[in-house]
């Protein structure tokens, strides 16, 4: 193979695994916060009789989902920088 033909090795920082797999990582973690804020939620309703801590449960964990993910998006960042 002749010199022109070759490609140069990609950076670790712009790996594309490791770009799929922080992409995987946040659906993930905001998936899972939400769906913990709802359980909770719906656990809370069921054993005090209301309709609406589902709804706090789901916004609660949407809101600790973007914060985790906002979290881990800096750190992924900050790796980058170094």
């Amino acid at each position: 193979m002749s010199d022109s033909q070759r490609q140069p090795p990609v950076p670790p920082d712009e790996n594309p695994w490791r770009a799929a797999g922080l992409v995987t990582a946040l659906g993930a973690e905001l998936a899972v916060c939400v769906g913990l804020g709802w359980w909770i939620g719906a656990a809370i309703d069921r054993d005090n009789g209301t309709d609406y801590a589902y709804l706090v449960g789901l916004g609660v964990g949407l809101v600790a989902g973007i914060g985790s993910a906002v979290a881990l998006i800096r750190k992924y960042a900050g790796e980058r920088r170094k």
